[in-house]
């Protein structure tokens, strides 16, 4: 079995802040997704697997405490 890295999901609807957090993670070895809405990042923590979720409080559509609770 190879190494597999590890995956982290970032829900931010501001892309600088999201592109610049993702490229230091990936920097470091890490696989980053990013999702910029509320409801698409909630679904996409739900269906995969992922290391860590970063959340931003204040999304569009579904906020971060909500995709917290569902996770």
């Amino acid at each position: 079995m190879g190494i597999r890295m590890s995956r982290i999901l970032i829900v931010e609807d501001e892309t600088a802040i999201a592109e610049l957090e993702k490229d230091y993670l990936e920097l470091s070895g890490f696989e980053v997704v990013i999702e910029n809405s509320g409801d698409t990042g909630l679904e996409r923590a739900l269906k995969e697997e992922f290391n860590l979720v970063i959340l931003d409080l204040m999304l569009p559509k579904v906020d971060g405490f909500e995709i917290c609770r569902q996770i």
